[in-house]
């Protein structure tokens, strides 16, 4: 037998195993696939419309690098599924370069085969994505609900247009008119609905680390959206900066003034 001959019965024998794992290759994958959308189904059924990436496997060299196989769970062509991406950049940068994502059944066989052993990994992802996301859809539905019931307070309150209007006496302690008007500019600069609400406070109240803004108690509404955590967020930072210095800032629609002058007046009657 000739080396040529030997040559290629060897090519013959590896050509004929090939073809039969290719044959057993080709089924287990077809299997694997099977599985996952076994697992696609129920979660199409959940609804989640969350996305979610577990890196898998990661090929960067320097640390400010990535270039990592991602497997997940997303919405590809108009779909949710399980899929799989890559993708690269740089993290000092804030664009990446990415192939996929896929639909798992679509992505390469090899990137399939990495990475279903990160599915449970993927469902546990989602879980804590979808309780994070419940508590800031309610933190958001109370805050809306908040808001909708001072507007209908102040939406309720007679209207007192009426009458003459007069220039409402403002009581200032502790600070100057002109500190009380950037105050007011800065709030209206902010958020112009938010700075006519501050406008319609009768008392400011400056101690070392504390300022009081009192509301008269037909204005008690305007006092409950200052207390809001965005809006009194909003007001101490311009309090900040116009003090030069940070304070605690309360809102009330108490009136100390009229308290004060009442145990005065008592006083004098005794």
């Amino acid at each position: 037998m000739t080396s040529s001959d030997s040559k290629f019965e060897k090519v013959q024998t590896h050509s004929q195993t090939l073809a039969s794992v290719a044959t057993s290759l080709n089924a287990a994958s077809d299997e694997l696939t099977k599985v996952v959308a076994l697992l696609d189904e129920p979660l199409k059924k959940l609804n989640l419309g969350l996305t979610v990436w577990v890196t898998f496997r990661s090929r960067a060299v320097e640390e400010w690098e990535y270039d990592d196989d991602q497997i997940g769970y997303a919405k590809v062509n108009g779909k949710w599924g399980i899929a799989l991406q890559r993708i690269w950049g740089d993290n000092r940068a804030a664009h990446y370069d990415g192939e996929g994502p896929w639909l798992f059944n679509d992505a390469p066989r090899d990137m399939r085969v990495a990475g279903v052993d990160q599915i449970p990994e993927v469902i546990e992802a989602l879980g804590k994505e979808a309780f994070e996301t419940t508590k800031k859809v309610q933190e958001k539905t109370e805050e809306i609900r908040s808001l909708a019931s001072v507007i209908e307070k102040m939406a309720s309150e007679p209207r007192r247009t009426e009458r003459p209007k007069k220039a409402e006496r403002v009581i200032s302690v502790g600070l100057s008119s002109e500190q009380i008007t950037a105050i007011l500019a800065g709030v209206r600069h902010q958020q112009k609905f938010l700075g006519e609400l501050v406008a319609g406070a009768s008392r400011w109240e400056l101690n070392a680390a504390d300022l009081l803004i009192n509301f008269p108690p037909e204005k008690h509404a305007f006092a409950e959206m200052l207390n809001g955590r965005e809006s009194l967020a909003k007001l101490k930072v311009v309090v900040g900066q116009v003090l030069g210095r940070p304070v605690r800032v309360t809102v009330s629609s108490e009136q100390p003034a009229v308290i004060e002058s009442t145990a005065n007046n008592n006083k004098g009657g005794r």
